[in-house]
C-alpha cells in the first residue's frame, strides 16, 4: 500500500503477533475438545434417552448389538467430524486471512488465483460425493456385522457342541472382510481427495503467477510476495479438502444417529395419567394383535383374571402365548379390543403407578454385572434390606444367598455367571417379589431347570396362591398344579378357559397335554 515500516517496529510487531496467534491457537484446542466432548456426550444421551423411552414394539425389534453399535463407534464418527469441521473453520479463517493480504497486495493477481482454486474445487464434487455414496454403504456394513457378530457370539455353546468352530471362523472371516473392504474404499478415496487437490491447485498457480508474471513484469516483489501467500494459503485449501472429504466420509454416520433418533422418537412407550383402583380383574376383551410383519399374534381373544387368581397360559409354540404376556403387560397395545386393570383401559393407566404393582419372570434370567443385593433392586429406589430377604425367602434363594462369602453383598461376576441355573432363575423371582407386586406374571419359568429347581419353584408359588394374582405361562404342566383356571392358546385364539377338570373334558390340546402328546410345548 506504499507505506513503510522500520525493522525494529517489524519485529516487535511480529513477536506480538506470534504471542497472540499462540493464545489463539491453545484456546481453539480448548474450545475443538470441549466441543467433540460434549456432541459425544449429547448424541451418546439422546441416542440411549430415546432408546429407552421408546415401545417395547420398537425395542424388540431392533437387531442385536445395533444399540451397542451405535453408542460406540458411529458416535465416535460423529465426534471425529465435529472435530474436523472445527479444523476445517480454522483453515477457513486463515485462507481468508492470507487472501486478504494477497488482496491488498495486488487485487487482480489474487483474485485471478482465487478464480482458478474455485475450478479446482469444483472439479473435486463427483468425487466428493462418491466418497458420500460409499461411506453411507460403509455404514450400513458396519451395522450388518455388529449385528451378525452379536449373534454368532451368543451361540458360543452350539459352536462347540455341534463342532461347527471352523465355520463361524469362516463365516467372522467372511464378514470382517466384507466390512474391511467397504471402509478401505471409503479410505481410499478420502485419501485421494488431498494429492488431487494439490496437484490441480499447483498447476492453477503457476498458470496464475505466469500470467501476473506477464502483466506485471517490472513489479517483481510483488509478483513473489503473491506466490508466496498463495502457495501459503495453497496449505489451508489442502487441508480444507481433507476435512471436506473427512466430513463426507463421517456424515452418514451422522445421518444413521440422527435417523435412528427420530425413529425412537416416534415411537414412544405408551402411557396415560389414570390410576385406577386396584390392579384387578384384568380382563382381555376381543382382543386382536397383528406384528408389523403381519404375523398374527392373538385374534378375538377374551378372558378374565380375578384378584388373587392364579392362572395358567398353555399352547403349542408360536401360538400366542408370550404376546398374550406382553399385553397383560402393557408393553404392547392390541389393535382391536381392550385390556382393562381395574376398570380402565391399561392404555391410559400411569405407567409409574402400573409398573410398581406388575412384575415380570422372563424364561431367561437375566441378571446384571453386580451383587446379589443390587439384581435383586434392579435399579428400584424405596427396596429396603428387609424387603430383599423377605423376597429371597419367599424365592426359596437365601440360603443360597447367605451360603455366599459376603451374603447380599457378594458379586455374582458377569451377569450372573458365578450361579448356576436354578439359582438364576430364583434369583430373578425374588427380583420380581422385592417391589412387592399385586400382579406377578411368569413366562415358562421352569422349562430349562432340573427337578429340585422346579420344585423350589413350584413351592414358591404355591406359598403365593391367594396373596398375589399370578400368570403362569408353561411349558411343564407341573408347573400349573397350583393353578385355579387354564387358558389355552392355539393358532392365536383363546380356545378354552377353564378350570383343569372343565378342560380335560372341552379341551383336546389339555388332554394332550396331560398326556405329555405332541403340543404340550
Amino acid at each position: 500500500m506504499g507505506q513503510t515500516i522500520r525493522t525494529t517496529t517489524a519485529l516487535w510487531v511480529g513477536g506480538g503477533l506470534l504471542v497472540a496467534r499462540l493464545v489463539l491457537s491453545l484456546w481453539a484446542v480448548f474450545i475443538s475438545t470441549r466441543l467433540t466432548a460434549t456432541v459425544t456426550s449429547d448424541q451418546r444421551q439422546r441416542l440411549a434417552h430415546a432408546y429407552l423411552n421408546s415401545s417395547w414394539a420398537v425395542q424388540s425389534a431392533e437387531p442385536a448389538g445395533r444399540l451397542q453399535e451405535l453408542l460406540t463407534s458411529f458416535v465416535t464418527r460423529v465426534s471425529n467430524a465435529v472435530g474436523t469441521l472445527t479444523q476445517a473453520i480454522i483453515a477457513l479463517l486463515s485462507l481468508t486471512a492470507f487472501l486478504t493480504t494477497g488482496l491488498a497486495i495486488d487485487a487482480l493477481g489474487t483474485l485471478a488465483v482465487l478464480v482458478a482454486l474455485s475450478a479446482v474445487g469444483s472439479v473435486l464434487i463427483p468425487l466428493r460425493r462418491h466418497l458420500r455414496s460409499r461411506s453411507r454403504a460403509s455404514a450400513k456394513a458396519n451395522l450388518g456385522f455388529a449385528k451378525a457378530v452379536a449373534e454368532l457370539g451368543s451361540l458360543g455353546m452350539e459352536m462347540q457342541t455341534f463342532g461347527v468352530r471352523r465355520s463361524f471362523t469362516t463365516r467372522i472371516d467372511d464378514l470382517t472382510q466384507a466390512a474391511t473392504e467397504s471402509q478401505r474404499k471409503v479410505g481410499l478415496l478420502s485419501s485421494a481427495v488431498p494429492p488431487v487437490y494439490v496437484a490441480l491447485a499447483y498447476g492453477a498457480i503457476l498458470l496464475g503467477v505466469a500470467s501476473l508474471s506477464l502483466v506485471a513484469s517490472g513489479q517483481l516483489a510483488a509478483v513473489g510476495a503473491i506466490m508466496l501467500l498463495m502457495l501459503r494459503s495453497l496449505s489451508y485449501g489442502q487441508a480444507l479438502a481433507s476435512y471436506a472429504g473427512s466430513l463426507a466420509a463421517n456424515t452418514p454416520f451422522l445421518e444413521q444417529v440422527e435417523e435412528t433418533i427420530q425413529r425412537y422418537e416416534q415411537a414412544p412407550a405408551e402411557g396415560g395419567d389414570q390410576t385406577p383402583p386396584s390392579t384387578t380383574p384384568i380382563e382381555l376383551s376381543n382382543v386382536t394383535f397383528k406384528y408389523e410383519d403381519g404375523r398374527v399374534g392373538l385374534t378375538d381373544a377374551t378372558l378374565t383374571i380375578n384378584p388373587g387368581e392364579m392362572v395358567g397360559v398353555i399352547g403349542p409354540s408360536g401360538a400366542g402365548k408370550s404376546t398374550l404376556a406382553q399385553l397383560l403387560l402393557g408393553l404392547r397395545a392390541p389393535d382391536k379390543g381392550t385390556v382393562t386393570t381395574g376398570g380402565r383401559d391399561l392404555r391410559n393407566i400411569e405407567r409409574e403407578w402400573w409398573t410398581k404393582r406388575v412384575a415380570f419372570v422372563s424364561q431367561e434370567a437375566s441378571l446384571i454385572t453386580g451383587t446379589v443385593a443390587e439384581n435383586l433392586r434392579f435399579f428400584r429406589a424405596g427396596i429396603t434390606d428387609e424387603d430383599l430377604h423377605r423376597a429371597a425367602a419367599q424365592a426359596n434363594v437365601l440360603s443360597d444367598v447367605t451360603a455366599l462369602p459376603d451374603g447380599f453383598n457378594t458379586s455374582l461376576g458377569e451377569r450372573g455367571r458365578e450361579l448356576s441355573g436354578g439359582q438364576r432363575q430364583r434369583m430373578s423371582i425374588a427380583r420380581a417379589l422385592a417391589g412387592s407386586p399385586e400382579v406377578l406374571i411368569l413366562d415358562e419359568p421352569t422349562s430349562a431347570l432340573d427337578s429340585q429347581s422346579e420344585a423350589l419353584i413350584r413351592q414358591t408359588l404355591g406359598e403365593l396362591k391367594g396373596r398375589v394374582t399370578v400368570i403362569i405361562i408353561a411349558h411343564r404342566m407341573s408347573t400349573l398344579d397350583y393353578c385355579d383356571r387354564i387358558a389355552v392358546v392355539e393358532r392365536g385364539r383363546v380356545t378354552g378357559f377353564d378350570s383343569p377338570d372343565a378342560l380335560k373334558t372341552r379341551s383336546s390340546f389339555y388332554r394332550r397335554a396331560l398326556r405329555g402328546g405332541l403340543g404340550a410345548e
